[in-house]
């Protein structure tokens, strides 16, 4: 299963000899919309992100904008999946139809669940309407919280099931097809603020900002009830076409914002603080890279190309089909993409020489090209 859009909520800020505090629970109100940018490719780019210690100097102005995005707050009720957390207080836009419902209480952000449309995200062509309900909530946020504050860590438990007949994609329904399916995920998370200052964003604008330093595992298995056989994974073949199960570690560094009472940049790094990739506010006049003008540009459309693991895959922002094909035609793997910037997971495949087609929604072939494993 693709990871979903990580969820950033914060508290009300002050300012106390010079350091912020988040002091209370204080989120954007249902109905507030605010617009971020990817880039999908730090490659090259000169970033500040500043050290650690109060009354830091932070410049992300230079990141680029190759798709924009809008992540909108909505009353529970008034959204898909909303019915089944009752206790929420905030639902909050992931990726594809899909929301993070939270409960805002004035020491903690809690994510209580995530419920929507999951289609996009197993590859169904038709509505999976699921709730992942947490047996253990996400706590994302303390308060009172500032560069003096304890690490926060955390493990979260979600998992919901659905009748799945006449739901498993075509191209594996042969492999695996149960009656019901049931999805986990696990998350395993660490966070720390190691510093406050000032930033500049992409749009000139200044923030004051916290400084966090986030550390994020998230596990995802898929299971399948049969009368035959009860619970159980599926077998080889589709879980490399699902690409679960998965064990995914990812680095962040992330600056949360006064002026937005939500971040303002979040820097995805290497272990050792390297930036990878960052999402961003950003807006129209700094948008956007499409498919076509990234390969006019002489850029990688998929990268790292050789790979020894794992792809990312440069969207522009629109949805693609992405076919992973030997040098004879033999279809390999195929994925749907639907975040720019998507990782692809490569198990299975051996070292050599491959052809990858990105088709649009039409079906039509927007870009091709060859990729190499080298491991």
């Amino acid at each position: 299963m693709k990871k979903l859009l990580p969820l950033f909520v914060l508290g009300s800020v002050a300012s106390v000899n010079a350091q912020v505090v988040i002091t209370q629970a204080d989120f954007p109100a249902a109905g507030t919309t605010i617009t971020f940018g990817d880039d999908a490719d730090t490659d090259g780019l000169v970033l500040d992100l500043g050290s650690t210690g109060a009354s830091q100097t932070f410049d992300v102005s230079a990141l680029e904008t190759d798709a924009l995005f809008d992540v909108g707050f909505y009353d529970p009720s008034t959204v898909q999946g909303g019915s089944d957390f009752p206790t929420a207080d905030l639902a909050v836009d992931q990726v594809g139809g899909i929301y993070a419902f939270a409960e805002v209480g004035a020491g903690a952000v809690d994510i209580i669940g995530l419920g929507g449309d999951f289609a996009g995200q197993l590859g169904s062509p038709i509505p999976i309407v699921v709730s992942l309900v947490a047996q253990d909530p996400w706590t994302l946020f303390e308060f009172p919280a500032s560069l003096s504050s304890p690490v926060l860590t955390d493990t979260a438990h979600f998992e919901g099931k659905f009748l799945s007949t006449g739901l498993v994609p075509a191209q594996f329904s042969s492999f695996w097809n149960p009656d019901s399916i049931q999805v986990k995920r696990i998350v395993y998370y660490e966070a720390e603020v190691v510093g406050d200052g000032m930033l500049t964003d992409v749009l000139g604008g200044s923030h004051n900002v916290l400084k966090m330093q986030v550390v994020e595992t998230n596990i995802d298995t898929i299971w399948g009830w049969t009368a035959a056989d009860g619970w159980a994974r599926p077998n080889s073949i589709v879980e490399g076409l699902i690409g679960v199960p998965s064990n995914e570690t990812v680095y962040r560094t992330r600056f949360i914002s006064k002026e937005l009472g939500y971040y303002v940049a979040d820097i995805t790094t290497l272990a050792n603080g390297t930036p990878v990739s960052a999402t961003h506010k950003s807006g129209q006049s700094e948008c956007c890279t499409g498919v076509e003008e990234i390969v006019a540009a002489g850029q990688n459309v998929l990268y790292p190309n050789p790979t020894n693991g794992n792809i990312r895959v440069r969207t522009g922002g629109d949805i693609y089909q992405l076919n992973i094909m030997d040098m004879s035609g033999k279809l390999l793997r195929m994925e749907r993409l639907t975040v720019d910037g998507q990782t692809v997971e490569l198990n299975g495949l051996a070292n050599g020489l491959y052809v990858y087609q990105m088709l649009d929604e039409a079906g039509n072939v927007a870009h091709t090209g060859r990729m190499s494993v080298i491991k």
